[in-house]
């Protein structure tokens, strides 16, 4: 059984990807979200400080559905591209919007963490140093964040299949790479 919170942030959620579709060069407001929500902004800051935190929330529940139900990160990759395709307008119209700088950084992050906790789990890569595994992370997600961009940029003409390929190409390269040295 859902919780009341939960339905209210998925609320919120759903508000947000609707009113930032359609329009990505307008800043979307916690007033407007609230109202199309069906609730107040006290109750949008109850749940959230504030927009970038509701994007990071989507996130984190998006990503961590996606890396629950597969495991590994090459088989990940695919199914967060597919998220991605699914939905479409709403990424790039994220992409498009005035936050697309943060919500760039805000992914870098996720992949980082996500790729620290790949390594921690991995053990091929237990005898790496916590440095290395930090600065594998960092590159890694740099290099993710770059593609995953380009393709972004490029309205996403690529296919996700040709765009996963790329990406786990990039990072099992990048982890050879490391592994030597």
């Amino acid at each position: 059984m859902e919780r009341e919170e939960d339905r209210t942030k998925k609320a919120f959620a759903e508000a947000y990807k609707k009113l930032q579709s359609p329009n990505p060069s307008k800043r979307v407001t916690v007033k407007d979200i609230a109202a199309a929500a069906g609730y107040d902004r006290h109750t949008f800051y109850y749940h959230f400080t504030g927009v970038r935190d509701l994007i990071s929330w989507i996130f984190d529940s998006e990503i961590s559905r996606i890396i629950g139900n597969e495991g590994h990160w090459d088989s990940v990759i695919p199914q967060m591209v597919g998220y991605t395709a699914l939905n479409r307008s709403f990424v790039l119209s994220l992409n498009h919007s005035s936050e697309s700088d943060e919500i760039a950084e805000l992914f870098k992050e996720k992949m980082r963490k996500m790729m620290r906790m790949y390594l921690d789990a991995d053990a091929q890569y237990s005898s790496m140093s916590n440095g290395k595994k930090d600065l594998v992370s960092i590159f890694i997600s740099g290099g993710a964040v770059a593609v995953f961009g380009a393709w972004l940029k490029s309205g996403m003409e690529k296919s996700s299949t040709d765009i996963s390929a790329e990406l786990i190409e990039m990072v099992s390269r990048s982890l050879e790479s490391f592994q030597r040295m």
